[in-house]
C-alpha cells in the first residue's frame, strides 16, 4: 500500500481545512504510524511487494522513504496508539484514495478500515481487480462483496459483466447488484454486458434520487429503453453508448433532460436511423458517433460544440452554425465534396480537420469562392481511399491561409490508379500561380505512387511555400514497420513493390530537383532487404 509523498501533500492540506481543525503536526503524527502499522502487520512477503515501484526494499531500509515504523514515533508508542482518535471522515478520505484491491487488504488487517470499508465508494469489478476468471468464482466473489457493503457513499460502480457470459443464473443477481450500489450520491455507473446475450438494463435504478447525481453514464451490449422516468439525469456530464440498442426517439427523450451534458459517445448504435442534438445542450463540447450503420441523418443544433468526430457509411450531416466548432474528424462518402460545399459557410472557426473519404469523383474540383475561407485552419489530415485528382486539393490549400501541416494518405488498387506519370519528358505538368502559402511549415504523402495530379500538387507545394521545412514521401504504406534483420522478420506487406519502386524514381527525377535547400526532404523507400531490386 504506497502513498505518494506528493499525494500526502495535497492531502495534508485538505485536512487542515477539515471542520475538526487538525493541524498539519497532529496529522503527521497520526497518519504515517497508521499506514506503518498496516504495511508492517501483512507480512514480509507482502510489505516488499506492496509498493507500486516494485521496489523489494523493506520500510526501515528505503532510503528518502515517507514511510517510517511505530518504534520511530516513541511518542505513539508511549500512548499505545490505536488510530481512534481520527475522525471518522479523514478515514473515509484515506481509504478513497486507495485502490479497490488496497483497501480490501488493509481492512483485513485494521479495524478502522474495516468499518470504512464498508463504505468504500469505489466499487470496480473486472478480472484485473477480482482476480478470478472463472464464471461462477468471479460472480460469488462480487456477491460476498457487495452483501458486506453497507451500500452508503458509493461514488462509483463499474461492473464488467462479460466474463459471466456462460452462467445464466449470474443475471439473477444484477438487479440486486444495482439496489445495492446505485444509491443517491453515485456519480459514476459503468456496466459492460456480454456482447451474445439479450439483456436489458434496468432503468428503474436510475429513477427519482438515485440518477440525479450521476455524472458519468456508460452501457455496452445491452438495450436501453429510456422513458419519461429518467428525467432527473439533470446533472449527467458523459454519456457513453457502446452497441446499445435503443432507437433514436428513445435517445432522443433521454437527451430531453441531460441539459447539463458535455460529452456525448455514440458507438455501434444499430438501431439509430435518426439523430438530432437539441440547441438546450448548451454546455456539449463533444460529439463522437462511430458506425451506427443504419444512422442516415445526423441534425446538430448544440450552439457551443466544440470537437465532432463522426464515422459512418452514407450520413447526410447538418452541423447548424457551430461557430465555435474547432476541430472535426469525419469518415464517409464523398467528404472532400461535403468540405468544399458546406463547412466554409457553417463552422468557419476550424482549426483541425481529419477526414477519410472514399469514392470521391475523378474530375472533382475544389474551387472556392473568396468568400469562403477557412480562415482558422491550421491541421488538414486527409485519407483518400480510391482515386481522384490530387491536384484538385490545391484549392483547399489555397482556402487556408493560416495553414501550417497538410497529410495527406492515398489508398489505392492497382486497377483504379487513375493517370500516371509517363516517362516522356516533356509531358506537361499543370501549374497554379497566384497564391503564395506562408504559413505552411510540413508536408507528409504517405503511399506515394507515379500519379501525374500527385506529381503536381507536390511541385505545387514545393514551388509555392515559402515556409516550408520538411517534406516528407513515403512510398510504402505509412506504417512504418521495419525488419529488424533477421530471416524470420519481414517489412510491412506492399500491395505493389514494383509501384513503390517506380515512385522513388518519379521522386527522384521530377520532385527532387524542385526542393529548396532549406527544405529537409525525407523519402521512405521499400526495404531492399525484403523487396530487393531485381524482384521488379
Amino acid at each position: 500500500m504506497s502513498i505518494h509523498t506528493q499525494r500526502y501533500k495535497s492531502d495534508e492540506e485538505k485536512i487542515e481545512n477539515n471542520k475538526e481543525e487538525k493541524t498539519a503536526a497532529q496529522v503527521h503524527a497520526f497518519y504515517f504510524p497508521l499506514i506503518s502499522r498496516i504495511v508492517c502487520g501483512m507480512g514480509q512477503l507482502d510489505r516488499e511487494h506492496w509498493f507500486r515501484d516494485g521496489s523489494t526494499s523493506s520500510l526501515a531500509t528505503r532510503k528518502g522513504s515517507p514511510f517510517r515504523r511505530d518504534d520511530d514515533y516513541p511518542e505513539c508508542k508511549r500512548r499505545g496508539y490505536s488510530g481512534t482518535e481520527l475522525p471518522q471522515d479523514i478515514w473515509w478520505h484515506i481509504h478513497f484514495l486507495m485502490t479497490m484491491r488496497d483497501a480490501a487488504r488493509a481492512a483485513c488487517v485494521s479495524r478502522s478500515f474495516l468499518c470504512s470499508w464498508r463504505c468504500y465508494p469505489n466499487l470496480v469489478f473486472n478480472t484485473k481487480i477480482i482476480g478470478m476468471s472463472r464464471d461462477a468464482c468471479f460472480t460469488q466473489r462480487v456477491d460476498d462483496i457487495l452483501k458486506k457493503h453497507s451500500g452508503i457513499g458509493v461514488k462509483t460502480f463499474d461492473l464488467d459483466f462479460t466474463y459471466c457470459c456462460k452462467q445464466p443464473k449470474a443475471y439473477n443477481y444484477l438487479h440486486r447488484w444495482l439496489q445495492i450500489a446505485v444509491t443517491p450520491g453515485i456519480e459514476k455507473l459503468a456496466l459492460v454486458m456480454p456482447g451474445n446475450k439479450d439483456v436489458s438494463f434496468l432503468c428503474p435504478v436510475l429513477s427519482d434520487e438515485n440518477g440525479s447525481s450521476v455524472r458519468h453514464l456508460h452501457l455496452a451490449h445491452c438495450a436501453f429503453r429510456p422513458t419519461e422516468s429518467l428525467g432527473c439525469l439533470r446533472n449527467l456530464t458523459v454519456l457513453h453508448l457502446n452497441w446499445v440498442r435503443m432507437t433514436g426517439d428513445e435517445l432522443g427523450c433521454l437527451l430531453s433532460s441531460c441539459v447539463a451534458l458535455e460529452r456525448l459517445e455514440l458507438r455501434s448504435c444499430h438501431e439509430i436511423t435518426y439523430l438530432k442534438i437539441p440547441s438546450w445542450l448548451q454546455r456539449l463540447s463533444y460529439l463522437q458517433v462511430l458506425n451506427c450503420d443504419k444512422l442516415r441523418l445526423l441534425r446538430n443544433e448544440a450552439p457551443n460544440i466544440h470537437s465532432i468526430h463522426l464515422k459512418g457509411r452514407q450520413v447526410e450531416v447538418s452541423l447548424g452554425e457551430a461557430l465555435r466548432l474547432k476541430n472535426l474528424d469525419m469518415t464517409g462518402y464523398r467528404v472532400l465534396r461535403y468540405v468544399r460545399e458546406e463547412l466554409p459557410y457553417s463552422v468557419p472557426n476550424l482549426e483541425t480537420i481529419s477526414i477519410c473519404s472514399r469514392s470521391e469523383l475523378v474530375d472533382t474540383t475544389m474551387a472556392f469562392s473568396p468568400s469562403s475561407k477557412f480562415l482558422h485552419l491550421k491541421h488538414v489530415s486527409i485519407c483518400i481511399i480510391g482515386t481522384c485528382d490530387y491536384f484538385s486539393l490545391v484549392s483547399l490549400l489555397d482556402a487556408a491561409p493560416l495553414l501550417e501541416t497538410f497529410d495527406l494518405h492515398l489508398v489505392t488498387f492497382r486497377n483504379s490508379m487513375g493517370e500516371l506519370l509517363s516517362e516522356d519528358p516533356s509531358q506537361h505538368l499543370r501549374r497554379r500561380v497566384g497564391y503564395r502559402h506562408d504559413k505552411l511549415e510540413r508536408v507528409k504523402i504517405s503511399r506515394f505512387y507515379s500519379s501525374k495530379s500527385l506529381v503536381e500538387l507536390t511541385s505545387h507545394i514545393l514551388e509555392n511555400s515559402a515556409s516550408l521545412e520538411c517534406l516528407r514521401l513515403d512510398t510504402t504504406d505509412g506504417r512504418g514497420i521495419k525488419c529488424s534483420g533477421e530471416r524470420s522478420n519481414k517489412c510491412a506487406h506492399l500491395d505493389s513493390p514494383t509501384e513503390a519502386r517506380k515512385a522513388v524514381l518519379v521522386i527522384r527525377e521530377h520532385i527532387k530537383r524542385k526542393v529548396p535547400s532549406r527544405v529537409k526532404l525525407q523519402v521512405v523507400e521499400p526495404c531492399k532487404r525484403c523487396y530487393p531490386v531485381e524482384l521488379y
